[in-house]
């Protein structure tokens, strides 16, 4: 893309023919008379989701079956994939992420791809993921090698947005880490954290799971007669099991904090108890000499001054006995 293409506002739709771009920001019966004029053009085209009723005038002329469109602009949002006769048909999400409040962003993505032309449905307001930007953005590529090199751009833009996700995850789950090495249990707000950050990384799993598959059943869609795929295909597959494999480590390993977190939090439970004990101890010693002392029964030297200063002496001296103790087996 030249300096000039970076300054134009980005399209909503484009039409390429053997390999060159001939039109921009074609509509409705616009763009249904450019491609049933050149057989040999194609486009790509992207809309918000609230007006997915429109394709209906344009199925013909991208061979859309009803039953594409009708899936395509259906409010199931699960991840999956299906291959209607000449169409693919793929409803997922791209993510977003909000660091302050550990909060994940769904934006819903339906594509559907015909020999000649891939619609996408999405809303570039709910999320950072543009895939008008992303098309125009490889131009080149796309008129050279087809509306499956859009779909690898578009599917390519999802894959990354869950790498920045995950790849947020695992900073902060370091970070709460970090504190364990301080041989203390995780503060109250660190616990409300990390609460947060698993609820985010479920919400992330229910995405990238699926994606497993469907990653695999499209690129197996594209596979030649001998069962091949593209190298485009292959690393796209290799990209999305890395980072699904990420998000499963990462929620090993906040798992790992919240079992460490409680196991710190027993062990100092565990010395404020022996101390206490250690103490309750040491000054049950006076408790017991002067009680069995006060009973109202004559004892050796009861009433005298040396009575006193001896019984003084037991009680400091076994106090002091089972302060040293205490202190050796560190209790106290």
């Amino acid at each position: 893309m030249n300096q000039q293409d970076r300054t134009r506002p980005t399209p909503t739709s484009r039409v390429w023919s053997r390999g060159k771009i001939i039109a921009d920001n074609l509509y409705g019966d616009d763009l249904a008379d450019v491609l049933q004029h050149d057989k040999d053009a194609a486009a790509w085209w992207v809309l918000p989701r609230e007006a997915g009723g429109h394709l209906h005038d344009l199925a013909r002329a991208l061979d859309l079956d009803d039953a594409a469109i009708d899936d395509l602009t259906a409010d199931d949002r699960r991840t999956k994939f299906e291959q209607l006769a000449q169409n693919r048909l793929l409803v997922t999400s791209a993510v977003s992420f909000d660091a302050t409040a550990a909060e994940l962003i769904t934006q819903p993505i339906s594509m559907v791809l015909s020999e000649r032309a891939i619609v996408c449905l999405a809303d570039p307001a709910a999320g950072a993921f543009n895939p008008a930007a992303r098309l125009a953005a490889r131009a080149d590529e796309i008129s050279a090698d087809g509306v499956e090199r859009a779909l690898q751009v578009l599917l390519t833009g999802v894959v990354i947005s869950y790498e920045e996700a995950v790849g947020w995850l695992e900073e902060a789950s370091d970070r709460l880490a970090d504190a364990l090495f301080e041989e203390r249990p995780l503060t109250k707000n660190e616990q409300l954290w990390a609460f947060r950050l698993r609820s985010m990384l479920s919400q992330l799993r229910r995405l990238t799971e699926p994606m497993r598959s469907v990653v695999t059943e499209v690129s197996d869609s594209f596979a030649d007669r001998a069962g091949r795929i593209s190298r485009q295909w292959a690393v796209l597959k290799e990209r999305h099991t890395r980072v699904a494999s990420a998000a499963d480590s990462l929620r090993e390993a906040l798992s790992s904090v919240f079992d460490t977190s409680l196991a710190l939090a027993d062990l100092r439970m565990n010395q404020v108890m022996k101390k206490l004990s250690g103490w309750a101890a040491i000054i049950a010693v006076p408790t017991l000499v002067t009680g069995f002392v006060g009973m109202n029964v004559l004892f050796p030297l009861d009433g005298t001054e040396e009575g006193f200063w001896l019984y003084l002496v037991i009680m400091v001296a076994g106090s002091l006995a089972l302060y040293a103790l205490f202190k050796r087996i560190d209790w106290v």
